[in-house]
């Protein structure tokens, strides 16, 4: 029944009189009264000695109360921490399928229509419009995703070995038709070992790579974009290097954060979610390597990022 009646009355307040009482004890046995009660000497310095004890004694047992306390309440934070985690992790795993499975349709069947040779050239034009809006919206809804997993920890690596030559091939055929008409790509070669290859996550690297030369096509107008790598003993960088309007320098240090858009004036000024640097610095230090910029406005921009070789 006490314990009951206890546990209803809130925690600070029991600490709080038990303080009262550690003080009321402390006053009772203090030395005027211990002087006043006590004349004989050997009993005043066991006086002094008991009350030093129950002093350390009743500080100790609050202080345990105290940190049990604490850590209980820590431990139902970690809880409920986890469980939110676990809920987020879920809630991303099913919002990518179900918004990527239509978005996935939508842009394979406006594909498949725009390749009929009976197509009007007006359904056509309209047909790429869908085309080029889904695939900006299935960009930001990844940018969103991937920050959401990268953010809560729960992005894992997927490392495998990979042949270079063929990997940095298929991210210049991928972009090389959807270039600029006054922009043309360059892949950059230099000469490795037949079949050599690195051991990492390829769809990571992928999605850097895609991020970047995206970025470099919007803010390009005419010259070229280059991309390629340079394999060092102990690490291999890539780069994409653009000619487009380049980046002022008291821009670089806010240009990896989140939400960070390049304050660039531009007569057609492109959209986006403002997370597709962040994720590529993000990603790339997953991989334990790092990205870095050179870049003046009016000369251009390069993006270098780096990871060890294995």
């Amino acid at each position: 029944m006490i314990k009951k009646l206890a546990k209803q009355i809130p925690y600070e307040a029991r600490l709080s009189a038990t303080f009262l009482l550690i003080g009321v004890i402390w006053l009772l046995v203090s030395d005027h009264f211990a002087l006043a009660l006590f004349k004989n000497e050997s009993m005043l310095v066991k006086v002094f000695l008991y009350k030093e004890w129950v002093f350390v004694i009743m500080c100790t047992v609050v202080i345990f109360f105290l940190t049990k306390h604490l850590i209980k309440k820590i431990n139902k934070a970690n809880a409920k921490a986890k469980k939110h985690e676990n809920l987020q992790t879920e809630f991303i795993k099913n919002i990518s399928h179900e918004l990527r499975t239509p978005m996935n349709a939508i842009i394979g069947f406006s594909e498949l229509t725009m390749s009929l040779e009976n197509t009007d050239d007006e359904i056509k034009e309209y047909l790429k419009i869908i085309e080029k809006s889904s695939k900006e919206l299935l960009t930001v809804v990844t940018d969103l995703i991937d920050t959401s997993l990268l953010t809560s920890g729960t992005m894992t690596l997927n490392n495998s070995n990979f042949e270079i030559q063929p990997f940095i091939k298929s991210v210049y055929s991928y972009f090389y038709p959807v270039m600029n008409e006054n922009v043309r790509l360059v892949l950059s070669h230099q000469e490795v070992p037949d079949n050599y290859q690195i051991n990492s996550d390829e769809e990571k690297l992928r999605r850097v790579f895609h991020n970047l030369i995206n970025n470099a096509i919007k803010y390009t107008y005419k010259g070229k974009i280059q991309i390629g790598f340079e394999l060092s003993q102990t690490e291999i960088t890539f780069f994409v290097e653009d000619t487009g309007v380049g980046i002022k320098q008291d821009l670089h240090k806010n240009l990896f954060k989140k939400f960070k858009q390049i304050e660039i004036e531009r007569l057609n000024r492109s959209g986006g979610s403002g997370l597709g640097l962040s994720i590529c610095k993000e990603m790339i230090e997953l991989l334990n390597g790092k990205i870095w910029l050179e870049s003046l406005p009016g000369k251009g921009s390069t993006f270098f990022f780096s990871i060890p070789v294995q």
